[in-house]
């Protein structure tokens, strides 16, 4: 079966990363995939490093534009494709409808309804639209299966497919000693660690305001705060750990190509999203890496670290509660490590690319098949 991914990214985020664990673990004997991506896209280079065919689109496909969806069409039909699979890519899937193929959408987000998404008839209007233009919708999470059926999308037709993430590798005492060094952070320091964009709904400020708590709470304890990733927020962040008297004691890494280092060296992965989570691909990596995970409660943070076990949970925007969550790890090895192993287990279990792929590849031959019989 021939897939054709569109997906709209011109960087590198976490749907872009999403994708390409899908790819690497797709079996080409029974699935054949090419990738459509903006002119210029920095995906590009990642998707054919993975020997997959690569189809730069001259118009962006996010929103819905009669010279996007011909461009599509025409890949499509020059392809002979089976079938489409759209990334925020709404153009992809009238294409796909058009050319009479099965259209599949992954929701990665999870978001309140707000403003005109509160009105019963514009959420019908929008389940409608879904239900026309696809086939499938996958559920990254069962929060993200909540959002949809809110906007009107029939049960039936959502798969709840978790993201999957490959496992951090293992990293030598060179090269560990070597990013150390890197970023001026000393042997004995007590590591917590945020990987996400430096934008707001990624909740870096309570991040920042926790992170002052836990200096003056525990001196004792020489806490290192570590922020991989780079966006809009960069300069205001770096401000607001001066002005919380901690820059010392936080290193902004800046996007990182490689993340294997940053997680080796960590030992505490936080995530403190306010927004968009479904199953959130920082913290499965970071769990794969047997990593004491705290993370805030919104959309599927929750359901990932299982409270108690994996990792610990916090309501949304409370720096003191992400304090002390901090605070209980740092303060119990013994904690600590049994947290490890059951985070490790817990992504062995449920969130492997291996598994995702799987299932998104099961998902593509039913409709496939289904196809074929009508």
């Amino acid at each position: 079966m021939k897939i054709l991914h569109v997906i709209s990214d011109s960087n590198i985020g976490g749907a872009g990363v999403l994708l390409c664990n899908l790819l690497r673990h797709m079996d080409p004997e029974r699935i054949e995939s090419v990738v459509a991506i903006p002119r210029g896209s920095a995906l590009g280079e990642r998707i054919r490093a993975l020997q997959i065919p690569v189809k730069e689109l001259k118009h962006p496909c996010q929103r819905l534009s009669i010279s996007s969806v011909l461009e599509i069409e025409r890949l499509l039909r020059q392809g002979d494709f089976q079938g489409v699979h759209a990334n925020a890519a709404i153009s992809a899937r009238v294409a796909g409808r058009r050319c009479g193929v099965p259209v599949v959408h992954t929701r990665h987000c999870c978001f309140p309804l707000e403003g005109i998404w509160k009105s019963f008839a514009i959420r019908r209007m929008g389940g409608m639209l879904n239900e026309r233009l696809s086939d499938r919708v996958i559920a990254t999470a069962d929060a993200a299966v909540e959002d949809l059926v809110r906007l009107g999308v029939p049960r039936d037709r959502i798969e709840v497919i978790l993201n999957g993430s490959d496992a951090v590798r293992e990293v030598s005492g060179e090269e560990l000693s070597a990013f150390r060094n890197r970023f001026a952070i000393p042997r004995d320091a007590f590591t917590v660690g945020i990987c996400a964009r430096l934008e707001p709904c990624k909740g870096h400020e309570v991040f920042l305001r926790a992170a002052r708590i836990l200096c003056d709470r525990m001196p004792q304890i020489p806490f290192l705060f570590l922020i991989a990733g780079d966006g809009s927020r960069k300069a205001a962040l770096q401000r607001k750990s001066e002005e919380e008297g901690i820059a010392d004691r936080v290193r902004f890494l800046g996007f990182l190509e490689d993340t294997a280092p940053f997680y080796r060296v960590l030992r505490v992965n936080v995530n403190c999203s306010c927004g968009t989570e479904t199953s959130c691909l920082a913290i499965s990596e970071g769990m794969s890496a047997a990593l004491p995970t705290v993370v805030s409660d919104y959309g599927g943070n929750a359901a990932m670290v299982d409270h108690g076990r994996a990792g610990l949970l916090f309501c949304v925007g409370e720096a003191d509660a992400l304090a002390d969550c901090i605070a209980r790890i740092a303060e119990d090895r013994a904690l600590e490590e049994r947290m490890r192993g059951l985070a490790l287990a817990r992504y062995l279990e449920r969130y492997t690319a291996e598994r995702m792929g799987n299932d998104v590849m099961r998902l593509y031959e039913s409709l496939g098949k289904q196809a074929a019989e009508e």
